[in-house]
């Protein structure tokens, strides 16, 4: 608009000056006077034009350059809140080139491998992951540049001995002609609701598990009495020094403990039906160490104990709860051929509200791709006829009836970050208080 108005204002300030000069020819007596009182009056003129002008532009020059102005700020603020955001975010985000190099990362990122940005940057993206995990997200970042479509996938990082799953986004950054210059990778920690669900699927494999206990033991416990019946008529036939008489005690010997495996099944099978009763964890632990002293002893197998006497009583039977803890020290000792030591603990957890038993040992541990199965019914890592694979089973069992939990940590001579050995521990639920 500005411009427009320039140019008219110039125009007419031109017009009467070209006017003048075209009439000087028709008046040759007075040409000279005459083209000198057109100078006179058509010069002024042009200077007013040209000032106009002149002020015109530099008011326009400076409009332009405040809204220039204006608009850099307001983009150098842009980048700084964008900046902020991408920093203090607590997700990986990076880019990666064609050739799978880094060309930027945040902050949080790089602390997380232990680095600054400026560390990584221009690297393989091998530099952050594993071989195999850097591979397989080479293979996604090539399908983006390829196909210029954001890509899903789940990975698991090492970093020491902490395992972190990462759901990872794969995003292409175009360039003004919409040619895929670069991956934008946005990853999250999903760890928790990872082992979330690896909770659920076990709650629910573990109550199809009851459900069917239950049915195996009740079809399986009518013809053991039978068999415990007659056995018990037929011992009353003959002399104990018979022949038949032993082998008769044998038969009967090996039925009663197809009776303890059975009844062990219905135990886990009713974990739903626990009572409201409290025992002294304190006494039902020194009992069942009195029990097995001698046992620990003779395998050469020291046992150290960190009992607090006093604490409140926790909810459970006294005599279920001796049988997890039986299970858990049998099952430590088997881990220890040649001897060891052998740890339990027993302490009052204030933030949770919780009565926690803690048994850890020295033993062979637990390998990885075992550990989801510990607590399957009939699962053991033992040699045959040293184990039925229901210890752990009706241990968890037990421990839920009563709302506590139940969980282990181990590592063997392959993972040299942690000392070799498993640690059980349970959480109980205190008695409330009046």
């Amino acid at each position: 608009m500005s411009k427009a108005i320039l140019t008219g204002i110039s125009s007419i300030c031109l017009i009467p000056m070209t006017v003048m000069i075209a009439m000087a020819g028709h008046f040759t007596g007075s040409a000279s006077s005459y083209l000198v009182w057109s100078l006179g009056l058509g010069v002024p003129l042009v200077f007013v034009g040209g000032g106009v002008f002149l002020w015109h532009w530099k008011k326009d020059r400076h409009n332009l350059k405040q809204e220039l102005t204006k608009k850099t700020e307001a983009l150098r603020k842009s980048e700084e809140k964008y900046r902020s955001l991408v920093e203090s975010t607590e997700d990986f985000i990076f880019t990666i080139n064609e050739r799978g190099h880094l060309l930027s990362l945040n902050s949080f990122t790089a602390n997380f491998f232990g680095g600054t940005p400026s560390q990584f940057i221009g690297q393989p993206l091998s530099i952050l992951f594993s071989e195999e995990v850097a591979k397989q997200q080479l293979e996604l970042v090539r399908l983006v540049f390829e196909f210029g479509k954001s890509v899903r996938s789940e990975f698991v990082v090492t970093t020491r001995e902490h395992e972190t799953w990462l759901s990872t986004n794969f995003m292409p950054l175009r360039d003004e002609q919409e040619k895929v210059k670069s991956v934008l990778c946005i990853a999250r920690d999903i760890t928790e609701n990872k082992k979330l669900e690896n909770q659920l699927v076990s709650a629910e494999k573990m109550a199809s598990m009851g459900t069917l206990a239950a049915g195996v033991a009740h079809e399986i416990n009518n013809p053991l009495g039978v068999i415990l019946g007659f056995i018990d008529l037929l011992l009353e036939k003959f002399d104990k020094d018979n022949q038949d008489y032993q082998d008769l005690k044998t038969i009967e010997r090996h039925s009663l403990h197809c009776k303890e495996v059975v009844e062990n099944l219905l135990s886990f099978a009713r974990q739903g039906e626990g009572a409201s009763e409290y025992c002294d964890i304190y006494d039902a632990i020194h009992e069942i160490v009195g029990v097995v002293k001698h046992s620990l002893d003779m395998n050469h197998i020291e046992l150290r104990l960190n009992l607090i006497p006093g604490l409140p009583k926790v909810k459970g039977d006294a005599r279920q709860m001796q049988q997890v803890f039986l299970n858990l020290i049998n099952n430590a000792a088997g881990a220890m051929e040649g001897g060891g030591l052998l740890e339990m603990g027993v302490s009052f957890n204030t933030n949770q509200d919780k009565v926690c038993i803690v048994v850890r040992d020295n033993g062979h541990g637990i390998k990885e791709e075992h550990m989801e199965r510990i607590f399957d019914p009939f699962f053991t890592t033992k040699r045959e006829g040293e184990g039925t694979g229901l210890g752990l089973f009706v241990s968890h069992g037990i421990v839920t009836k009563y709302e506590g939990t139940i969980t282990c940590e181990s590592s063997t001579e392959d993972t040299p970050q942690k000392p070799r050995g498993t640690t059980v521990t349970v959480t109980l639920k205190p008695k409330e208080k009046d």
